[in-house]
């Protein structure tokens, strides 16, 4: 009596047998095939949000605790220096950069449209609490928006600690423009919560 599984496929004398994958596995391989081309069109091709959208807004949301944290602070020479040191500080700037600056001075600092900001050259810079005022002021004549009104003055603070730390990355990019300043002085540890404030 012959196996009824066995097919009439014969190759080098081994003769062929129907063994199907089970119907489970076939129907959920059929579903997540057809449901690749919607998710392509939406994901990939359409206006759904990427991996990285998403990755920008859970740190968004991480720059948000880490303002809530601190508190009010006043972008004075004290606070921008100790921050520069403040690694969680400096993670949760790093997303207010990309999605304020890194058009024009890229996400890493070294400088498109704008300067390069990882070198010691500064054109509006002499004090590192002008880069305060150039935040809130902006440059109108070169195209820079002021952020006043935009950004709170913690934030203010924060993200001139953030771009006065990018100093020290000297990373390639745009030629140095301005007048060379020199590294800032060192820095002191991060003051405790509300330290700084504004009154």
């Amino acid at each position: 009596m012959s196996e009824p599984n066995l097919m009439h496929h014969n190759y080098d004398g081994i003769q062929e047998y129907d063994n199907p994958m089970p119907g489970w596995w076939v129907w959920t391989f059929a579903i997540t095939t057809i449901f690749c081309a919607p998710y392509i069109m939406w994901y990939h091709l359409g206006q759904g949000p990427s991996i990285h959208d998403n990755y920008q807004g859970e740190l968004t949301a991480y720059a948000n605790e880490v303002l809530a944290k601190y508190g009010e602070l006043t972008a004075d020479e004290p606070t921008i220096r100790s921050f520069m040191d403040n690694e969680v500080a400096m993670t949760g700037m790093a997303s207010v950069f990309r999605s304020k600056c890194a058009q024009c001075h890229l996400p890493d600092g070294s400088g498109s449209v704008g300067p390069n900001l990882t070198d010691t050259a500064w054109i509006n810079v002499k004090s590192i609490t002008d880069i305060a005022k150039v935040i809130r002021e902006g440059v109108p004549a070169k195209g820079m928006p002021a952020w006043a009104g935009k950004l709170s003055e913690t934030q203010v603070a924060l993200l001139s600690s953030y771009v006065a730390q990018l100093q020290r990355k000297s990373v390639p990019g745009k030629a140095a423009q301005g007048t060379d300043i020199g590294p800032w002085p060192a820095v002191t540890a991060a003051p405790a919560s509300g330290t700084g404030a504004s009154s």
